[in-house]
């Protein structure tokens, strides 16, 4: 079984952490820690996948410290797993202020598919560092005994 997580910054914790700091100001201490507490677990949130390629299955989750957001659903054969780049632009036309650098510049991102034969065409698994992304889907590749195409330049090629 293959697992990938990382650590997701959200910001509904620290608006519940910050009620709970109103609250207590204002003398409603139990009210404040019932916020508090909620802002400070919730604030420990992962997100990730599994992939069980003997059963060949893929659960893609949401974590609170012990406590898991998703379910296991099975995926068509894989054909092969990509990184692709992504360029978010400094355009100021977009309908949703981005942070992004400044005019007329632009931040790429990368992000790892999985490629499969079905209705779907493609998983979206994570998003990150092109170093990370690649090493991430060399050992997806390995394990599933895929392909992984590399898009993250201007020369697509296959590795492994």
């Amino acid at each position: 079984m293959y697992t990938y997580e990382k650590f997701t910054l959200r910001l509904f914790p620290w608006a519940l952490m910050l009620l709970g700091i109103i609250f207590t100001f204002t003398g409603m201490y139990i009210e404040g820690g019932i916020f508090g507490t909620l802002g400070v677990l919730l604030s420990f949130s992962f997100t990730g996948f599994n992939i069980d390629p003997v059963n060949n299955q893929i659960r893609q989750y949401d974590r609170f410290l012990w406590f898991y957001l998703g379910k296991w659903r099975p995926f068509p054969p894989a054909l092969y797993v990509s990184v692709v780049r992504i360029k978010l632009s400094g355009r100021r036309s977009l309908p949703l202020p981005m942070p992004v650098a400044g005019e007329g510049k632009s931040i790429s991102s990368y992000k790892l598919n999985l490629v499969v034969d079905g209705k779907e065409r493609y998983i979206s698994l994570a998003r990150g560092k092109r170093i990370a992304m690649l090493d991430e889907g060399l050992k997806i590749a390995r394990i599933l005994n895929i392909k992984l195409l590399d898009h993250s330049t201007s020369e697509k090629r296959w590795l492994v």
